[in-house]
């Protein structure tokens, strides 16, 4: 069975206040990208299954704009502690954890943790010029045909990688 895989990095932070790294939300342009990025996914037919979002203020922030600009229940997103500033290994174990009958995730987290599964799941990889692969409210679209607790390095095909600012 296909499934779909949606990665999205939070939209941008806001760092005007000092606060601790759990508690920073994001800015009004963080917001303003987050919905563009939710009724971009409605528009493409690509509302999840599943909202997998880290609780970090600022992944709240962005899956809880996300959610509501794409129809989806905010009372259906999956706060996933692990998510928040997770490595590779540990946004696959809870990746892991998506009944198999669910066709298509969308985790919303942070880098270095979601770029570096981005390359870890896709092989090929395009670098845009700026060298930001997924900066602040991009969304990367992967399909693969593996069950979710056996991904593995390059069983995944990239769809589309989208820029909230952009679209």
């Amino acid at each position: 069975m296909r499934k779909e895989l949606i990665l999205m990095r939070h939209g941008k932070s806001d760092w005007a206040k000092a606060l601790p790294d759990y508690q920073r939300p994001i800015k009004k342009r963080g917001f303003e990208e987050s919905a563009r990025v939710g009724l971009w996914l409605r528009e493409q037919g690509l509302v999840p299954e599943l909202l997998m979002s880290s609780p970090a203020r600022r992944a709240r922030d962005t899956a809880e704009t996300v959610a509501s600009n794409m129809d989806y229940s905010e009372e259906n997103i999956f706060w996933n502690e692990s998510v928040y500033m997770a490595d590779v290994s540990e946004l696959l174990d809870a990746i892991a954890t998506t009944p198999e009958e669910c066709a298509s995730l969308m985790i919303i987290g942070h880098n270095p943790g979601l770029e570096d599964l981005l390359f870890y799941l896709c092989e090929e990889l395009d670098i845009p010029e700026d060298g930001k692969v997924m900066p602040t409210a991009t969304v990367a679209v992967l399909e693969t045909d593996m069950d979710w607790a056996n991904l593995e390095h390059g069983s995944c095909r990239l769809g589309i990688i989208a820029r909230g600012r952009y679209l």
